[in-house]
């Protein structure tokens, strides 16, 4: 099993009442717990075989057990589940596992009150994806145009979690020469319209776009009191300053006029367009670089500019706007009652629907509905529109939570959707008429409310000619959860079936022997009656009755003993672990804002931003503003990489 993939939402288990015993354990590791996990797990968890990356043999003494939370909390999740020892391995005496049970709760958990554990992460340079430098571009110079596109810029590959982590923007020597490629295509477009051609003497859409551009890059043209090197050095540093982010330095904006210098004897135009590619192609811009205030061994507080770029590629995926960089250059950011005013104010905006488009629909996978394998052959309404509509259903959902500032516990239960005249006659809701999607109310019969209940997420979780109880049941445990299971064994049997047979109680038959072997049965048994509770809907979403002719088996019983009949028995249950829901989508958001995978360090932020979601009734702004509040969000490591004790960071910086 994956480690990583399990650092999320364990600590949950103990909240929701999935784990026994207290809170804290004074056995000793060497005396009581060793010899519990050599008995029972050093089988298959030794340096030899590594059974899903743990080897309990690393742990030589107590003074090594630290080093290994991470270790810890997998451990703590498979055995509150029950899901380890695995069956038909020596299973444990229930004074054993109350006993591993409270050791490992308290082995896994961090400790805030000790500065030990107080650690931004790792200091990062984060190359600009390719939805932040579109964006971006459209704010530097007042323009809604892909030059990415126009090149041929490739898609940031993504192996998993969002595409904006460190850790996967690279710059390939190919990736660079499109830059360049498209700086030209940029530029040629902004002179075309802001600069050759007055703004005044242009009609409609065209003077609209033209005033854009002119307004967004300052232009200041030469007159009678203006040199045209004077005028080229104020459009050149005022456009430098906002693409960098940052107040430059004099030499900086030297160094662009000796550009603009070499080309300005072909005239002022040349000049301007030779001096502002170096600007688009620098490393200041395509990257966001900060700089180290920390010694070695400590931490520090950014300062309020690069606040100012997290913050504004966290909501906007952009960069800052005018009135935040003011307050930036102000050093007015170090003021919590400033800052909490400018996110609510950023995300009032209509540029924080980057958040939608860029973290829930990554976060939620909607990107896989549009090759969702539901086929027209056996779902004729399954059109290319009705995907349309199921899509914007869940990013207005979400864009909802952000505009009216909702609980997002609506995620899990809500009593409307989003639905066009399409949508809505496939869901059998009241006539809503046209193409313009727009929220309707539902009632307890309609079947609705909630994730689980969109046609999207029920449609990217099925086969082409029927359901997958497998794939809903993962999506709940990997997406709601955060606790995906592992990728299946490259021994695993493939389920075989006859695609004309529609009998859903022979299919479950077939999965049930399936998933009677060995190797699949552990996993199958946490996701099959998750997906099994939701088979009254269909492959595409429609809700449909068991009946003689076509009989629906949608019960089952949890690895923790919980039993389900439907999906008002799975909503409850999800409604019981809305903390572990909270805490995963509070894991989720915190990565995305930082730019990297969460590590042991990462726990006591995460437990503050849940803290304050739940004293806000779970408001959507709540969310958003731990994330903003947090320790990781605010500081920066110094040059050392290992995790250290840090003294308290200065707000004078």
């Amino acid at each position: 099993m994956n480690l990583n993939s399990l650092v999320r939402g364990v600590w949950t288990l103990a909240a929701a009442g999935w784990l026994g015993g207290s809170a804290a354990s004074a056995a000793s590791f060497a005396k009581d717990i060793r010899p519990v996990l050599e008995a029972h797990c050093s089988k298959c968890h030794n340096a030899e075989k590594r059974k899903g990356g743990v080897d309990f043999s690393s742990v030589a003494d107590e003074s090594s057990i630290a080093r290994q939370r991470k270790m810890w909390r997998a451990a703590l999740t498979q055995v509150g589940s029950r899901e380890m020892p695995p069956e038909g391995e020596k299973a444990l005496s229930p004074e054993q596992r109350e006993l591993l049970l409270n050791w490992l709760n308290s082995a896994a958990k961090a400790d805030c009150n000790d500065p030990a554990t107080r650690d931004p992460g790792p200091a990062l340079v984060r190359r600009l994806n390719r939805a932040e430098y579109n964006l971006t571009i459209r704010d530097l110079v007042g323009l809604e145009f892909d030059a990415g596109e126009q090149v041929g810029m490739p898609d940031d590959g993504v192996v998993t979690g969002f595409d904006n982590l460190a850790t996967a923007l690279n710059l390939p020597p190919t990736l660079l020469e499109k830059y360049f490629a498209a700086a030209d295509k940029i530029l040629d477009r902004v002179f075309s319209v802001a600069l050759t051609n007055s703004p005044v003497k242009l009609d409609g859409n065209r003077k609209k776009e033209a005033q854009k551009a002119h307004d967004a890059l300052v232009f200041v043209k030469p007159g009678n009191e203006l040199s045209e090197r004077a005028a080229a050095q104020q459009v050149v540093g005022k456009f430098a300053r906002r693409a960098y982010r940052r107040p430059l330095a004099g030499v900086e904006v030297e160094r662009l006029m000796k550009v603009y210098d070499r080309a300005a004897g072909e005239g002022f135009e040349s000049g301007l367009r030779a001096a502002l590619k170096p600007v688009l192609v620098s490393p200041h811009f395509l990257f966001r670089i900060e700089q180290d205030r920390a010694q070695p061994g400590a931490f520090a507080r950014v300062n309020d500019h690069e606040l100012a770029t997290r913050l504004a590629y966290f909501l906007w995926s952009s960069l800052p706007d005018e009135e935040l960089s003011t307050l930036a250059e102000q050093g007015k950011l170090s003021d919590s009652g400033v800052l909490e005013q400018q996110v609510k104010r950023m995300l009032a905006d209509a540029k924080a629907r980057a958040l939608t488009e860029q973290f829930a629909v990554q976060w939620l996978q909607l990107g896989k509905l549009a090759n969702a394998r539901p086929s027209t052959e056996f779902f004729p309404t399954f059109t290319s529109n009705l995907r349309r509509a199921m899509r914007d259903e869940a990013t207005l959902f979400f864009e909802h939570l952000r505009t009216a500032d909702r609980s997002v516990l609506e995620l899990l239960d809500a009593d409307y959707t989003f639905a066009n005249a399409d949508l809505a006659k496939h869901y059998g809701l009241a006539a809503v008429e046209g193409v313009q999607m727009r929220r309707v109310s539902l009632r307890p019969e309609d079947h609705r409310g909630g994730l689980l209940g969109m046609g999207g997420v029920l449609a990217m979780t099925s086969h082409t000619h029927r359901t997958s109880p497998t794939q809903r049941g993962k999506y709940v445990l990997e997406v709601l959860f955060g606790t995906p299971p592992p990728p299946p064994p490259a021994n695993a049997s493939q389920l075989k079936e006859e695609r004309n047979k529609k009998d859903p109680k022979s299919f479950r038959e077939q999965l049930t022997q399936h998933a009677s072997d060995a190797t699949c049965a552990g996993c199958h048994k946490k996701m099959d009656p998750l997906g099994f509770a939701l088979d009254n809907y269909d492959a595409v979403g429609s809700w449909r009755e068991s009946k003689p002719e076509n009989p629906l088996d949608t019960t089952g019983q949890l690895p923790t003993g919980e039993k389900l009949t439907g999906a008002a028995d799975l909503k409850q249950v999800l409604w019981q672990r809305r903390d572990q829901f909270t805490r995963n989508l509070a894991e989720q958001l915190l990565a995305y804002a930082l730019g990297r995978e969460l590590e042991f360090f990462d726990e006591c932020p995460v437990n503050e931003i849940q803290a304050a979601l739940a004293k806000e009734e779970f408001r959507f702004s709540a969310l958003v503003l731990g994330v903003v509040k947090s320790l990781p969000f605010q500081n920066r490591r110094g040059p050392e990489q290992n995790p250290v004790a840090a003294k308290q960071p200065s707000k004078k910086d």
